[in-house]
């Protein structure tokens, strides 16, 4: 049997800009987006939560890392899995 080897997982509800082709009226102003990310957790400071799609497990490297901004986050959920390695 295996150790299981923890993992943290994160939700990010978040805020990005906005951009709009065309003509627009200011009923139609849309200026920011709200999204929501989920991923591995990576790294995370005081300025930045960095989440990924892909683990490669055999060297702890990281796939499509998506960094946000902490002054754009809304709502940040961090769980922890364990994962046997």
């Amino acid at each position: 049997m295996t150790q299981a080897e923890p993992k943290n997982v994160a939700w990010v509800r978040w805020f990005d800009a906005s951009h709009q082709r065309g003509e627009c009226t200011l009923d139609e102003f849309v200026p920011r987006v709200e999204l929501e990310s989920a991923g591995l957790l990576v790294h995370e400071d005081e300025e930045s939560v960095s989440i990924a799609l892909d683990s490669y497990v055999d060297d702890d490297t990281f796939r499509y890392i998506e960094h946000i901004p902490k002054v754009n986050v809304i709502e940040l959920r961090r769980f922890s899995l364990a994962v046997p390695s």
